[in-house]
C-alpha cells in the first residue's frame, strides 16, 4: 500500500476516527477480560493502542470507529446463530472461514462459544492486522484457529489455496462493498473454490451495504445484482447457486443480509 494511497484514505475516513469507544463493543470488551485475561480496567487503554497501530497501517473506516470490535450484527443476524448451532452440533466436523477478518474478532467469539480452533479459519489482505489480532487479544500461543494473509483479488495467491475444498461456511461481512463489480465476481469465484465438493450444504452468508453517496450502486450487491453476480460466478465454475437476501433500504443507506447456497 503506497504512502498516497493511505494519506488520502485518512483524510476521506477522518470523520470516523473516534475519541471515545462506542458501547457496540460491550461484548469484545467482555472476551477481552474472560478470554484474553485483560484486567478489565485496562482493557480500554489496550483497545486505543491496537487501534491506532492499526490505524497506522491503512486507515480504514471500521478502524476508527471501533468497528472491528461491534458484534452486533452477529447477535442479530439469525443466520448467524444458526451458524454458531450447526458448528457445534454434535458430530460436526465442518470448517468456518471469515473472509476480510481484520482482527479475527470473529474467529474469537466462536471460540469463546465452544466452536474448536482447529475448524476457524480466517483470512485477510493485510497481515499487519493478523498480527494485530494476536496483540489484541493476547492468543498467539493458545489459539489454534488459523489465520492466512492473502489478496482474493489473485487467483494465483499460493498463501490461499491451502483452504482449496476445505471450508464448509464462509463468512464475507462488509466485504463485498469493497470491491466494484468485476472484483465481486472474481472473490466470489475465489471463495467457490475454497468450498467443500463434498458436501451439498455448503454456504457463503454475510452482510454488505453502506450510505447512498454517489456511485454507491457500483460497491452495494441488491437483490438483482445478488443474483446476476451469482449466475455469472456459476457459469464460470460449473456451480449452480440459490440466493437469499434480506434488506433494509432508507433514502440515506443501504444494507442487504445475504446467503448463497449450493443449488440441489
Amino acid at each position: 500500500m503506497t504512502a498516497d494511497k493511505i494519506s488520502a484514505a485518512a483524510k476521506t475516513n477522518a470523520a470516523t476516527y473516534l475519541s471515545r469507544i462506542p458501547n457496540a463493543a460491550d461484548p469484545a470488551r467482555r472476551i477481552l477480560v474472560e478470554y484474553s485475561g485483560i484486567a478489565p480496567d485496562a482493557v480500554d487503554a489496550h483497545i486505543y493502542e491496537i487501534r491506532d497501530k492499526a490505524w497506522a497501517v491503512f486507515p480504514y473506516g471500521c478502524i476508527g470507529s471501533f468497528s472491528f470490535l461491534d458484534l452486533t450484527a452477529q447477535a442479530q443476524d439469525p443466520r448467524f446463530r444458526a451458524v454458531v448451532d450447526r458448528l457445534k452440533a454434535p458430530g460436526s466436523a465442518e470448517a468456518f472461514l471469515d473472509v476480510g477478518c481484520c482482527f479475527g474478532h470473529v474467529i474469537r467469539q466462536l471460540i469463546v462459544e465452544g466452536i474448536p480452533g482447529g475448524r476457524l479459519y480466517g483470512t485477510d489482505l493485510q497481515p499487519r492486522f493478523l498480527d494485530l489480532g494476536y496483540e489484541l487479544f493476547r492468543d498467539r500461543a493458545k489459539s489454534t484457529a488459523t489465520f492466512l494473509a492473502g489478496d482474493m483479488l489473485k487467483e494465483d495467491d499460493s498463501r490461499l489455496q491451502g483452504l482449496d475444498g476445505k471450508v464448509d461456511i464462509i463468512y464475507a461481512s462488509a466485504f463485498f462493498h469493497l470491491f466494484r463489480r468485476e472484483g465481486q465476481v472474481r472473490v466470489a469465484k475465489r471463495m467457490v473454490r475454497f468450498l467443500n465438493p463434498d458436501n451439498p450444504g455448503v454456504m457463503i452468508f454475510g452482510v454488505n451495504g453502506g450510505p447512498k453517496v454517489p456511485g454507491w450502486e457500483d460497491y452495494v450487491l441488491d437483490v438483482e445484482t445478488w443474483q446476476q453476480m451469482c449466475r455469472e460466478v456459476g457459469e464460470a465454475t460449473g456451480t449452480d447457486w440459490r440466493t437469499e437476501t434480506d434488506v433494509e433500504d432508507t433514502d440515506e443507506r443501504i444494507t442487504v443480509r445475504f446467503a448463497v447456497y449450493r443449488a440441489s
